[in-house]
C-alpha cells in the first residue's frame, strides 16, 4: 500500500489495532478519512460527528479551520493538514 486512494473505496474499514497504534480512536480516523473525501462545513460536521471531535483534532492540530474555533459559518471549510494526514497513513496502514 503506497498512497491514501485505498480510502476512496466505499467499503474500506479501518482496523482498531492500526488506530491504536496511530493514538487516535476509530471514530476520529473515520472523521479523519471523512475529511480527506471532500473539505467540509461546520453543518456538515455537526451533522455527521458532532464538534467535540472536530475541536479536539484541532487541538492537535490534524485538522484546520479558517474561522478557528467559531461556530458561525456554513463557508467554514474544515481540511486535514500535513500532520492529519501522516496520522491518517498510519491508521490506514499506508507506507509513506
Amino acid at each position: 500500500m503506497n498512497d491514501l486512494n485505498i480510502l476512496k473505496n466505499e467499503p474500506y474499514r479501518f482496523k482498531p489495532m492500526l488506530c491504536r497504534n496511530a493514538n487516535i480512536s476509530l471514530q476520529e480516523a473515520k472523521f479523519l478519512r471523512w475529511l480527506f473525501l471532500a473539505e467540509r462545513s461546520n453543518t456538515d460536521i455537526v451533522q455527521t460527528f458532532g464538534m467535540g471531535m472536530a475541536y479536539n483534532l484541532l487541538k492537535q492540530g490534524y485538522v484546520e479551520n479558517p474561522l478557528g474555533e467559531k461556530d458561525d459559518a456554513n463557508t467554514n471549510l474544515w481540511k486535514l493538514t500535513e500532520e492529519g494526514i501522516v496520522i491518517l497513513k498510519s491508521a490506514a496502514g499506508v507506507k509513506s
